[in-house]
């Protein structure tokens, strides 16, 4: 079976369309869905990966996106975001005695929030970028 890739661009119009139709797309196997619907009436050989829509969704500003997360129970050791693959940031507190304590980490791309408990990302709720 052949199949040919779509440029990020193609990708990208074809999410705004998506999104435009529908306004809320409640899981991101849905979306590519949506997506790859549109592709083919471009061309029918036209393939695109969950992964690669998410990504194009959040790094080009196309929707609103909610993340629902479950608690791994396991540490906190990655400071790469699961979601969108960028560096996360550390939430500290300040103590009473002037130190600092870590919370966790955020994304500060997708919003993505995890505490010293992991969290992993469960679904993916996509809307209408205002």
């Amino acid at each position: 079976m052949t199949y040919k890739l779509p440029s990020d661009e193609e990708v990208s119009e074809a999410i705004k369309r998506s999104l435009s139709r529908r306004g809320l797309v409640n899981s991101q196997r849905k979306l590519t869905d949506l997506v790859k619907r549109e592709l083919k009436s471009i061309d029918s050989e036209y393939a695109v990966t969950e992964e690669r829509v998410r990504k194009l969704a959040i790094e080009r500003g196309l929707a609103k996106l909610a993340i629902n997360a479950r608690d791994t129970g396991t540490k906190t050791s990655s400071s790469t975001c699961p979601v969108c693959s960028k560096r996360m940031g550390h939430i500290k507190n300040l103590t009473v005695y002037g130190g600092s304590v870590d919370l966790g980490y955020r994304c500060p791309k997708c919003g993505y929030w995890t505490g010293v408990k992991s969290r992993r990302p469960i679904r993916y709720i996509f809307s209408v970028k205002d």
